[in-house]
């Protein structure tokens, strides 16, 4: 009996050690199936874990699902030069203490970027926390009053150096919105690594990632938007510790410029202070400076200061004068001078600092395209009525077409007026037949030249330290910045300068555009030199040039409506962007509101400042002209109209837009504008209108630069807009006062210098 219950006690425990034991394994099993599951999970949603897998998948020589490429001992038959072994073991290190729950690696892994929300409507920046990585192995205690559990330092710090990298890779989702803008299928990945990883380990991991051909191995946001496929581009390492580019030729001689002006700037300033010129103003001296810059901060300027006479001899001698050229104070003085000439038109500081404000404000948006995670959303919001202001912004440049027009007729009308009168006295008192002179057709070459060449000499020193600065700019940020930058600067700059040194690379694509908004500039020169013949020709043959005149306004008219019809072209933002090399960059589109500024400069010199009307006329043409301004900004609000429409609308609107500002202009210089004229004279517009040459040159390059040294993209909503676009506005003005103290300013004095010498 007791043997019995002695037998049947073991085999009950024998029973219960079975059960015990199955269950364990059954526990065992079950734990560490969901220890694989929450692997997968995290493989298929974090890019960043996945190719930690991908890594210890391809060492160990894992074969992938059927259909595609295996890799067997990767490491050790192709990486093994590239010391990719020790990339591969940090990896992996980084993998198991992600599967551990240690502290710094969940830091790095939450440091590296994941789908983001909004991908539709183009958010496909998955950038993660570039400073959050590069602190991870921060051993500086962060001083917080809030306390929290703080683990053992093998916990807390990694066990290697941590780097940032990003990767950029283009994807075929049907399901998201594109607005047809450059790059708009690139999604661009940060990724939280061991230092050891470089840019080519990484690339070819990404590449054997996306090259998985298993289901269940693809990412999750792939399979969920439209079975999306990818492709790698390139990946980038940040650091931008090689700084063997700051020794290239180009860089050298930038830096050597600067260094140089600066050098000078200095000089100039202590010398000037030297010869006690900082207090005692000399009367003769502030005089003519005060004639500088007057009306045009571009070659009216000059055209001015150099009419102007002499000052005295206290510069000590020609390099006493390059001095002084260069002198801080005295340049600043002149740039802040409120007191206008004689024969100024104050409204023109006014409209230029008003167009100028609305350049930057239309760059701010612009340029927001390589950053902004909403595009398809930014193109909703240009819809909105109030929004056309900033849709049909690019008539800001137009009004600078028609001020450089105006002013380079009024300047050359005001300046030959005396002399036209004298020769006609003179032609009186000789009793000669008026008009029938000997015409000096050497003397008006001569003139033709001189005119073009000062103009030559005021903008090219400023413009090319800008397209200097900008190469510079363009190569730290390609190598330090998140983004992927559309346009490269320091790569096209140094094929194509030359087009911008003979301002022609406006007849070129943007796609190998050195400098993409410099197109006005090469527009505006070659316009000059046009307006500067046709002036010269009005001298001696009057209706011809003016039949001239006439045939380019209505050839350019004619010639952008044709090419508007023939491409179908309807005025959405997608289109105008697309056919800025058609439409938009052409002088033959452009010459329009030029032309009109040359002849409302003839009427504002004929009319003397004289013009009576009745108050119902002048009420009327008040209507008249608003008309023409408000109804091409806002006639195109939701623009739903056929293409014929639209090609009369593109055909007319920048010369109909003309033609309201030269109303204004007429009303403001024959005294019928009232409080318009009066906000348009105030002073402080004088010294910020005298900026807006190198507030152009540089708001671009400043605007992008904020963009690029940002760790996060750019979300397009009102007011983080509007406050963007107003610091972007303090900065550039800022940027410009240096600009214009190093080399716009000193350019204008030096060369009235040497005119006047000249004449003496």
């Amino acid at each position: 009996m007791e043997v019995h219950a002695a037998v049947l006690l073991c085999a009950t425990l024998l029973v219960l050690a079975t059960t015990v034991r199955a269950e364990a394994a059954a526990a065992s099993a079950a734990a560490e199936e969901a220890t694989d599951m929450e692997a997968e999970i995290l493989r298929r949603t974090l890019p960043a874990y996945g190719l930690m897998v991908k890594s210890a998948e391809m060492f160990r020589g894992v074969q992938h699902d059927e259909g595609s490429a295996a890799y067997y001992d990767y490491y050790e038959e192709h990486e093994a030069e590239e010391a990719s072994l020790l990339c591969r073991t940090e990896l992996e290190v980084l993998r198991r203490a992600v599967d551990d729950r240690k502290p710094w690696a969940l830091k790095m892994l939450d440091s590296s970027g994941v789908p983001r929300a909004g991908f539709v409507y183009g958010n496909n920046y998955w950038l993660g926390s570039r400073s959050q990585c590069l602190d991870a192995a921060n051993r500086s205690p962060l001083v917080l009053r809030t306390s929290r559990y703080v683990a053992e330092p093998d916990d807390e710090f990694p066990p290697f150096r941590p780097n940032y990298l990003v990767a950029h890779f283009r994807h075929n989702s049907s399901l998201q919105l594109h607005v047809r803008l450059p790059n708009e299928d690139l999604v661009t990945l940060g990724l939280c690594l061991p230092a050891s990883c470089g840019p080519t380990t990484i690339g070819r991991l990404l590449e054997a990632t996306f090259r998985d051909g298993g289901e269940h191995r693809r990412l999750e946001h792939g399979r969920l938007y439209g079975e999306a496929a990818y492709r790698l581009e390139l990946v980038r390492d940040l650091r931008g510790d090689d700084l063997g580019w700051l020794l290239e030729a180009r860089s050298l001689l930038v830096e050597f410029l600067l260094a140089g002006l600066l050098v000078l700037m200095c000089l100039g300033t202590a010398y000037e202070i030297l010869l006690g010129r900082i207090n005692s103003s000399n009367g003769k001296e502030e005089k003519e400076r005060k004639c500088l810059n007057n009306n045009e901060s571009n070659v009216e300027a000059a055209a001015a200061a150099a009419a102007a006479p002499s000052s005295n001899g206290g510069g000590g001698g020609g390099f006493g004068r390059l001095l002084l050229g260069f002198s801080v104070a005295s340049n600043t003085r002149l740039i802040f001078g409120t007191r206008l000439g004689p024969d100024s038109i104050g409204p023109i500081h006014g409209i230029r600092f008003l167009g100028m404000v609305w350049i930057v404000m239309i760059h701010t948006v612009f340029y927001m395209s390589d950053y902004a995670d909403n595009k398809a959303w930014s193109w909703r919001m240009a819809e909105g009525f109030a929004v056309q202001i900033i849709s049909n912004s690019t008539l800001s440049v137009d009004t600078f077409f028609f001020l450089s027009g105006f002013l380079v007729a009024y300047m050359y009308f005001t300046s030959h007026r005396g002399a036209e009168e004298r020769r006609r006295r003179h032609e009186e008192e000789e009793g000669e037949p008026i008009g029938r002179r000997k015409i000096d057709y050497g003397r008006k070459c001569g003139e033709f030249v001189a005119t073009v060449l000062r103009r030559y000499l005021r903008l090219t020193p400023a413009y090319l330290m800008t397209i200097g600065l900008l190469q510079v700019n363009s190569a730290w940020y390609a190598r330090t910045s998140q983004f992927y930058m559309t346009e490269r600067p320091d790569q096209l700059c140094e094929r194509y300068w030359w087009r911008n040194v003979l301002y022609v690379n406006n007849l070129f694509g943007r796609d190998t555009m050195c400098m993409s908004w410099s197109w006005y500039l090469s527009n505006d020169m070659q316009f000059f030199v046009i307006a500067t013949f046709l002036l010269i020709l009005s001298s001696v043959f009057f209706y011809l040039a003016a039949s001239i005149l006439m045939f380019l306004l209505i050839g350019s008219i004619a010639i952008t409506g044709y090419i508007a019809y023939v491409n179908d072209y309807i005025p959405t933002m997608d289109e105008q962007y697309n056919m800025l090399d058609v439409l938009y960059d052409p002088p033959w589109t452009r010459i329009g509101p030029y032309l009109i500024g040359m002849i409302t400069a003839y009427v504002v010199t004929r009319l003397d400042g004289k013009l009576h009307l009745k108050p119902r006329s002048v009420a009327v043409l008040w209507i008249l002209g608003s008309s023409c301004n408000l109804s091409v900004l806002f006639g195109l609000y939701e623009r739903r109209i056929d293409v014929l429409a639209a090609a009369f609308y593109v055909a007319l609107s920048r010369t109909v837009w003309a033609v309201g500002l030269a109303w204004l202009l007429v009303a403001c210089c024959t005294g019928h504008a009232g409080i318009v004229n009066k906000i348009l004279c105030f002073k402080a517009w004088i010294p910020l209108s005298r900026l807006t040459y190198c507030a152009y040159l540089l708001n671009p390059l400043l605007i992008n630069s904020i963009y690029l040294h940002s760790e996060s993209a750019v979300h397009v909503d009102f007011l983080p807009n509007s406050t963007m676009f107003l610091g972007s506005l303090v900065i550039t003005y800022i940027c410009s006062y240096g600009l214009s103290l190093m080399l716009e300013t000193p350019t204008v004095v030096l060369m009235r210098h040497f005119v006047n010498a000249k004449k003496r």
